[in-house]
């Protein structure tokens, strides 16, 4: 009897660790989350966009529009692609503030490794650059030169 009891234990116990094994390797955490009433989204989601993208001789410069809570610009990684050779290269933000209010625009000035041959590559129409501005999980892509779009 005790036996019986036992077994009938242990085979529930697999079962319920096969289920729990099977939702681990197959189901989004987001979809199990929303199944047990828990919320999936943050309210402290980065939301910006890049508006513009120029040059001039003298530097690089982007225009970037905070939809959301404030970025602190010093935590944005910026990196870029040239479409000649795939180059790769980083930025730092230059700007006077570093935290970017939520629903505000600022210009801001990128110091990038290699940046006179990139500006040298733009004034002479020698390929184009692809720069990506990552905030926590939120990236936003713009080139050089600018290319305007209805997004």
């Amino acid at each position: 009897m005790r036996s019986d009891f036992l077994t009938t234990l242990i085979i529930i116990f697999g079962i319920i660790l096969g289920v729990a094994v099977i939702l681990y390797l197959f189901v989004p955490p987001q979809v199990i989350l929303k199944f047990l009433g828990k919320s999936t989204s943050s309210s402290n989601s980065a939301s910006f966009k890049i508006s513009y993208m120029y040059f001039t001789s003298n530097g690089i410069y982007a225009i970037i529009y905070n939809a959301g809570p404030n970025i602190n610009l010093s935590n944005m990684k910026v990196t870029y692609t040239y479409s000649q050779n795939s180059y790769q290269g980083t930025c730092n933000i230059v700007t006077n503030n570093y935290t970017l209010p939520s629903n505000s625009q600022e210009t801001i000035e990128l110091n990038c490794t290699n940046e006179d041959t990139i500006i040298s590559n733009l004034l002479s129409n020698s390929g184009s650059y692809l720069f990506s501005f990552t905030y926590g999980n939120t990236v936003q892509q713009a080139p050089l030169p600018f290319k305007i779009s209805n997004q």
